[in-house]
């Protein structure tokens, strides 16, 4: 009952072609939160991305090569796969370019691949990602967290919590900018390690 008060309530934005809601979008002093009911990977088949993984580790390690180029990459699960190589500076985007080519063997035969990758530019640098996860135990010590990642998608780190106040909203913004957001999840609880 809560959650449909506060959706009416604080008119929610629903972002197109995506699972994804806007519950309060960033502002200068606030980050932004959202809900999402679904993850997109989990509506797909898996089937034909064994290449988009395999291309996906290539993009990583040039990622943690150039750090400060190049943003981490991602499989973008809408439509068709296809390998999203984000980059933040011009050096990046010639870094981000080259087609990912290589081999592995699936059900006994050799399978070769050359994935022409998509490339964004983005706002936030595999550096500037991983210097606050790196340090994500002080995101981990807010109330209500339930845990922290990297969304490589959304191009920040993100703080998941089962509550949130405008505080957090300002404390988060104060600290890290616009590297962070809040993925509200209502019913979400901590995990136990049994």
């Amino acid at each position: 009952m809560l959650l449909v008060v506060y959706a009416v309530t604080a008119a929610p934005l629903f972002l197109p072609g995506e699972l994804r809601v806007v519950v309060q979008p960033a502002t200068n002093d606030a980050v932004e939160v959202y809900y999402e009911p679904v993850s997109p990977v989990m509506l797909r088949s898996y089937e034909g991305i064994e290449s988009f993984n395999r291309a996906q580790i290539i993009a990583e390690q040039r990622a943690e090569a150039y750090p400060d180029d190049l943003a981490p990459p991602y499989i973008a699960h809408g439509g068709p796969y296809r390998l999203i190589a984000p980059y933040v500076t011009a050096r990046g985007r010639a870094l981000a370019t080259p087609v990912l080519t290589g081999e592995y063997w699936s059900e006994g035969k050799q399978v070769r691949f050359d994935i022409v990758p998509e490339v964004r530019r983005v706002a936030n640098s595999q550096a500037a990602l991983s210097w606050v996860f790196d340090g994500g135990a002080e995101l981990l010590d807010e109330p209500g967290s339930l845990g922290a990642g990297i969304d490589e998608e959304a191009n920040r780190v993100v703080l998941e919590t089962n509550t949130f106040d405008q505080d957090l909203r300002h404390r988060l913004a104060k600290r890290y900018g616009g590297l962070v957001v809040v993925k509200w999840d209502p019913f979400g609880r901590p995990m136990i390690l049994l």
